[in-house]
């Protein structure tokens, strides 16, 4: 079976011959498995871990395949531009070191000095028009046989990475028609993007991968009142887009998400992303029991604390163990339970994690 056919059927809740897997990372763990594994290409490292979707950011979200730009020059995007969005809206994320290596982390809020609706309508926002989405097909046809992802879309994270994630709570609270602006600003872009992208080569994307994420470690940590007024109808937007072309909808969130599950139900998401073990109430098998005949499941092997500190044998066994309770009937993909690999992960501990998938994934 082809990956984008086992990736297909398993989101259609039918089982294919094996689990499908998917991973991102960052690219510093790229290079590190690159090398471990001996290959040059994203390609081949793809195939070594046997992952079966091919993200359209590539690995590393920053160096795979975007429309051509053709906005404004002084703005400094290079044409060939490869779908960090970041850039487009100036905001650019730090590398750190730490003790197990570089990372990124957060970069400075690039809204930051608008204090005013008056005054952030002057930022140049990013505009759908500023790129030629002809070349995207040529593009992706030699990813043809992966299940292919368009990602980026965020119409909550994004703007708390951009405004800064305290004030723009503060202001869903106080001054929630700057929080609306902002946030009316971004999704626009992303609706736009990704409408044209879809009306151009949506016959050869099978999901769209939504990142916003609305859970803390113990809870929610944004009201359902919350949810319903800032994110309900603009990521039903983005969701009824992608389904309006076959798409299946895959929303990110980290954390303790469970009570909002019923809601991105109602909103049509249709694969969520990531199960957290360390969450007692993401309990695979509970949430297999309760939602597995409505809601696909990726992610599920800790990421916390088995991936990073376990060693081989210990990542094995909880492969085995989510596999077990969320594989059976399809409607599962197996990757961590925090999508991007950082530099905490031993690479051995990656290649045992979809080693393991591949052989005890078979049904």
């Amino acid at each position: 079976m082809h990956a984008r056919d086992r990736v297909r059927t398993a989101l259609n809740h039918r089982e294919p011959d094996r689990v499908p897997a998917m991973m991102s990372a960052s690219k510093f763990v790229v290079e590190r498995l690159k090398a471990h594994l001996q290959v040059a290409s994203d390609r081949d490292l793809l195939r070594a871990l046997h992952i079966d979707v091919y993200d359209m950011r590539g690995i590393d979200y920053k160096s795979g395949i975007g429309a051509r730009y053709i906005g404004p020059p002084e703005l400094g995007i290079p044409a060939d531009w490869h779908g960090d969005f970041f850039l487009l809206f100036n905001y650019h994320e730090q590398i750190v070191e730490n003790s197990f290596g570089p990372s990124h982390a957060m970069g400075d809020p690039c809204l930051a000095d608008f204090a005013t609706i008056e005054e952030l309508a002057r930022f140049p926002w990013p505009q759908p028009d500023w790129f030629d989405y002809s070349t995207l097909r040529a593009q992706l046809e030699p990813w043809s046989n992966f299940a292919i992802a368009a990602t980026g879309c965020s119409v909550f994270q994004h703007p708390t990475l951009f405004r800064g994630i305290e004030r723009l709570l503060l202001e869903m609270g106080t001054k929630p028609e700057i929080a609306e602006f902002i946030m009316d600003r971004v999704t626009d872009f992303y609706y736009g993007y990704f409408e044209r992208v879809f009306a151009e080569v949506g016959d050869l994307i099978d999901i769209f991968r939504i990142a916003d994420d609305i859970g803390a470690q113990n809870n929610l940590f944004i009201s359902p009142k919350m949810l319903d007024r800032f994110l309900a109808p603009r990521v039903k937007k983005c969701i009824d887009l992608a389904h309006r072309h076959g798409i299946k909808v895959l929303f990110h969130t980290d954390g303790n998400v469970r009570p909002a599950i019923p809601r991105l139900i109602d909103w049509g998401v249709d694969v969520l992303d990531p199960v957290q073990p360390e969450i007692p109430s993401l309990n695979a098998v509970e949430l297999k029991r309760a939602y597995g005949d409505i809601l696909a499941f990726s992610g599920g092997v800790s990421a916390q604390e088995i991936l990073p500190f376990g060693d081989v044998d210990a990542v094995r066994a909880e492969v085995r163990r989510v596999v077990d309770a969320l594989a059976p009937g399809g409607g599962y993909i197996l990757s961590p339970g925090h999508p991007c690999f950082q530099v905490d992960v031993p690479v051995e501990n990656i290649v045992a994690m979809y080693e393991t998938g591949f052989e005890y994934g078979r049904y």
